[in-house]
């Protein structure tokens, strides 16, 4: 129970609005008007005698300190909050377009609920629906994500929907099996490549070579790249910081001919110079392409990942200088790709096969003459 002290309560009175009855008061410093409701009657049925009747009823329930200030806030629904929440997603997030597809599922799932009354067992509910919809648990993991930052902003008071306490606090997200990360053979670049339709061979060249996220291969413009010099200038990374990378020679003869065919600000474009703009550049394309090259299966970003394991593995390049070309800021992350190749693990054991074969193989066999 909650003590009150005189000083905290003004009782102000009554008033009509329109065809209703309200009682307005202090609590706790602050101002609060109820509309009148009596069960069984109309909002116009209300009388005068209603309403002194409910502001006593009020008074005496802050004198006993029986009174819950929740119980008069007017429910807000889970779709206000997430109206609420893209609100600030457009304003605060570099691609909002994902917080947008995750709010599409959260409002079909949990439309019409209240968002005092979500508990972790909606939660629950919500992740085995998806499940049964055969979504992944990446994909659910990151509408929870966004389900969560958004009651956090809620409660830190960063949106305009203010709320007292999270109900959602202790959400857990779903195990994410490891991915194991994917490495090109250079024989089977080249059969992705000659399998390409002509739009999308630059698009691969570029990844292949220079490690690019999609995104950042998607918004390349003309003007960050140096055909003079060589260089291209990468600014809108994902991590906000922009790095320069050089210009392959096979790299640069294919850039210099899109220029020259280019009428737009963007290097990559599709259908005459529409840029890309999707999550999901050139899927249909590339789709096509792992068919006809008849590969082992493989995503686009696995390219970034041969890059990286390509100057790693194979060229023996130091981390800071990779870190450098891939815009990675944690070297720990680095160090996943060092470990992806199957062959450099065989020639690391046959080294260590070959000193042991001229060493202690070859002075057991002079014991046992």
């Amino acid at each position: 129970m909650t003590k009150i002290f005189l000083w905290e309560v003004c009782i102000m009175g009554v008033f009509r609005k329109g065809n209703r009855w309200y009682i307005d008061y202090y609590f706790l410093g602050r101002r609060k008007r109820e509309v009148v409701t009596i069960t069984g009657k109309n909002p116009s049925d209300v009388t005068l005698r209603d309403a002194e009747k409910a502001l006593a009823i009020r008074k005496a329930e802050i004198a006993q300190g029986k009174f819950d200030i929740k119980m008069t806030e007017k429910p807000i629904k889970i779709e206000t909050l997430i109206r609420s929440y893209l609100e600030w997603a457009d304003e605060n997030h570099k691609s909002p377009a994902r917080d947008h597809t995750a709010c599409k599922n959260l409002v079909r799932l949990l439309r019409g609920k209240d968002i005092q009354s979500l508990s972790l067992w909606h939660i629950e509910k919500y992740k085995s629906n998806r499940k049964k919809q055969g979504r992944k648990p990446e994909t659910i993991n990151k509408e929870l994500g966004v389900l969560r930052r958004m009651f956090n902003l809620a409660y830190k008071g960063v949106l305009n929907i203010k709320i007292n306490n999270n109900p959602l606090k202790g959400l857990t997200l779903l195990t994410v099996p490891k991915i194991r990360r994917r490495v090109l053979k250079d024989s089977e670049f080249q059969a992705l490549y000659k399998s390409s339709s002509e739009h999308l061979k630059p698009i691969l060249l570029c990844a292949y070579m220079t490690g690019m996220r999609r995104s950042e291969i998607a918004k390349l413009r003309w003007k960050n790249v140096d055909l003079e010099d060589g260089f291209i200038h990468v600014v809108e990374s994902k991590n906000n910081e922009s790095r320069t990378i050089p210009i392959a020679k096979a790299l640069l003869e294919t850039l210099l001919i899109l220029k020259d065919q280019s009428r737009g600000d963007y290097v990559f474009t599709h259908c005459g110079d529409k840029h890309y703009t999707s999550a999901t550049s050139w899927r249909r394309a590339w789709n096509s392409a792992m068919k006809k090259s008849d590969i082992d299966r493989c995503r686009f970003h696995d390219l970034r990942h041969t890059f990286i394991s390509n100057l790693i593995v194979n060229e023996k390049e130091d981390f800071a200088t990779v870190m450098e070309l891939s815009g990675h800021k944690d070297i720990s992350m680095l160090k996943h790709y060092s470990h992806t190749r199957e062959e450099a693990k065989r020639n690391a054991i046959n080294k260590l096969n070959i000193r042991y074969s001229n060493g202690v193989l070859n002075r057991h066999k002079l014991k046992t003459k």
